[in-house]
């Protein structure tokens, strides 16, 4: 899947807001509907130093007219997604061009993989759309990281550390939630197998592993 855009990929549909009267149909009503969310809260949209989606997100609750724009778990996936992409327009570095759909699918099959060891079935589904954003922002700190120290990482042991750390949270949370009885135990071992086949596929250079390793161990 070409992630070159993100949002030829997502179909956004936008409930409960007062902001905007009509779905977004199309790209060009999309776009015009972004830039007049990065009008009305320029705090949140900033394009010098933009903040972490999470953090733009809490200013936001504490900004007046937002809860109302953006309200409940829809309108906390629309504002994701719409960060994503303004974030998205201040990555201009090839790098984000090479790495955009590789940090996606990285950290899909990370929350897959966690959402079939976790009970809270919700959390995992909002966090699909998050993830978007939370991608987009670690393209943008690419350009930060010390190419030098990166330069230094074993790659390959760094990342089976990674995936056995995985495996292992995988066996315990299996006991704990005592995932074994359940009928489709086998079905979501297989499943967990094949997410982990992923990242053993994607997880190819310090980059990709580094951003693998703050979203999992961030959000799970």
């Amino acid at each position: 899947m070409n992630y070159k855009n993100i949002f030829s990929v997502i179909l956004l549909i936008i409930t409960g807001s007062t902001f905007v009267s009509a779905q977004i149909t199309n790209a060009e009503s999309h776009n015009k509907y972004v830039q007049k969310v990065e009008e009305k809260y320029p705090l949140i949209f900033s394009e010098i130093n933009p903040k972490h989606p999470d953090t733009a997100f809490e200013i936001g609750l504490k900004t007046e007219g937002f809860s109302t724009d953006f309200i409940g778990v829809n309108g906390k996936n629309q504002f994701y997604l719409i960060y994503a992409q303004h974030l998205q327009s201040i990555n201009k570095l090839n790098l984000s061009e090479n790495y955009r759909s590789n940090f996606i699918q990285t950290f899909q099959s990370i929350n897959r993989i966690n959402g079939l060891i976790n009970t809270n079935v919700a959390y995992h589904e909002v966090m699909q759309t998050m993830l978007i954003a939370y991608a987009e922002y670690a393209l943008y700190e690419i350009k930060d990281l010390d190419q030098s120290k990166l330069s230094t990482i074993d790659v390959n042991k760094q990342k089976k550390l990674f995936i056995k750390s995985i495996e292992q949270k995988v066996k315990t949370k299996n006991q704990e939630f005592k995932l074994n009885s359940l009928p489709n135990f086998n079905r979501n071992q297989e499943l967990i197998k094949t997410e982990i086949n992923n990242l053993d596929k994607l997880i190819n250079d310090a980059f990709a592993l580094k951003a693998a390793q703050i979203f999992h161990y961030t959000y799970f």
